[in-house]
């Protein structure tokens, strides 16, 4: 199993490597992608050259791969997408999300401050870092209360336009306008378009139905306007936004766009007289759980949906404790929306619960794979380095699905005695490991007498 599991990830990087039009250098960027999933940290391309063992060779050759060679990002993810999307059988689980690889550098391209996630409510902090936007395809469990799994099927450069030190009120003012258009709403809307162009590609792609969700930075008019077809978007809302009934149909007078005025969503869910309780069983953190949620369609809402009618999904706070004595977790309520083509509303709360893998992702690519601690400057370097990193990344989620249905099998080391819990899935880190181990049993095998004759 061990063989056969380095057999998938070889086979997944070397599809990877077809994004290159020139067949000379593929077998240099395979070798570098076990560098950067295996090497030593920090993960730099000098650390994956070392892994490869090749010190003596000329090093600028890994670092042209980069910077000069001719290749996109999008051709690198599409084997990813489409192997992806093999896994699944239904609507297709799509997410979201802008992250921040932090940096030290001054004058590096694509730098700029931005608000620290993890700073304290009190006090707001900013750090220096590269802005990049993922979008990721879950992938469902395999058997009852396992999580879902979140393969990134693009990385894409989203940095802030900046505004020079000496630049006078008309170049200051243009910049105005061309930062409107370089927003992360915009980066998002784009990625979700080709995404849908991507899965209609596949055999039976147009007719499966894509449901993309995000958190609250994404309910904006720049994002819920103009979907696509075949397209659900579920977000997080204002627990105080401003929303409208629609018009009676038989209405003929004035010319007026919205309805009367309708209670915020906080208010909505503290009505149980006027809005409903339903309840179901959802999956949410390794455990079922009694979700108890409200449903309220045909609403408008101006500031960003306009006249398109939308669905509000608001769920009452879980509240539940992990053991006794523990700390009582999920206290807040979720106001979510959902617009665009309808679809059953357990469903979407089902996405928007899987939509969390995208955060545990983000944690094991800057934490345990060191995407984003390559030392690039070339600003081709600094968009496709971090890109092919996370590729990398999806290739080893796909292989242990693939060859383990995404458990922790004997085939593993096994754990440290303290770890006293289920081990409900292998960690990025366990794959890592085996991965290593593999390539140092092949490297440690002498080569057949023929082989060697040759």
């Amino acid at each position: 199993m061990p063989s056969l599991f380095l057999a998938e990830v070889e086979q997944l990087l070397a599809q990877l490597t077809l994004a290159l039009p020139d067949p000379r250098p593929r077998e240099r960027m395979r070798e570098l992608g076990f560098g950067l999933l295996c090497g030593e940290q920090p993960k730099t391309v000098s650390s994956a050259i070392e892994f490869k063992g090749s010190i003596d060779e000329d090093w600028s050759a890994s670092y042209r791969l980069f910077s000069q060679t001719e290749w996109a990002v999008e051709d690198l993810f599409r084997p990813v997408l489409r192997a992806a999307v093999e896994l699944i059988s239904g609507p297709v689980f799509s997410a979201q999300d802008d992250t921040r690889l932090r940096k030290t550098g001054r004058c590096m391209p694509g730098t700029d401050y931005g608000r620290d996630p993890l700073s304290p409510p009190f006090h707001v902090n900013l750090v220096k870092g590269q802005r990049f936007l993922e979008t990721a395809i879950m992938v469902p469990p395999d058997g009852d209360r396992r999580p879902w799994r979140a393969i990134p099927v693009s990385f894409q450069h989203a940095p802030a336009v900046k505004t020079p030190r000496h630049a006078s009120e008309a170049e200051k003012n243009a910049l105005k306008e061309v930062r409107k258009k370089h927003t992360i709403s915009i980066v998002a809307h784009r990625e979700r378009e080709t995404l849908r162009q991507e899965i209609d590609r596949l055999p039976g792609g147009a007719r499966r139905h894509l449901i993309n969700t995000g958190d609250g930075s994404f309910a904006n008019k720049t994002y819920l306007q103009d979907l696509p077809p075949r397209i659900t978007q579920v977000v997080r809302m204002r627990k105080d936004a401003r929303l409208r009934e629609p018009l009676p149909a038989d209405y003929t007078g004035k010319v007026r766009k919205y309805g009367p005025e309708l209670p915020t969503p906080e208010q909505m869910l503290a009505d149980d007289e006027r809005f409903p309780l339903r309840m179901a069983l959802f999956l949410a953190g390794g455990r079922c759980h009694h979700f108890r949620y409200k449903v309220i369609d045909n609403v408008r809402w101006p500031k960003a949906t306009q006249t398109t009618p939308v669905r509000l999904i608001l769920i009452k706070p879980l509240g539940y404790r992990l053991r006794k004595g523990a700390k009582l977790l999920y206290r807040q309520p979720a106001y979510l929306l959902a617009v665009g083509e309808d679809a059953d509303v357990e469903t979407l709360i089902r996405a928007y619960l899987a939509r969390w893998e995208i955060e545990v992702s983000f944690r094991d690519e800057k934490t345990i794979l060191g995407v984003g601690k390559a030392q690039v400057w070339n600003e081709l370097s600094i968009r496709r380095t971090p890109a092919f990193h996370v590729a990398c990344y999806s290739c080893l989620l796909l292989a242990s699905i693939r060859c383990f249905a995404d458990r922790r099998t004997e085939a593993f080391a096994p754990r440290a005695p303290w770890r006293r819990d289920e081990a409900i899935r292998p960690s990025t880190r366990d794959l890592v490991r085996l991965l290593r181990q593999c390539l140092n049993e092949r490297r440690e095998v002498p080569p057949s007498p023929r082989a060697a004759a040759a």
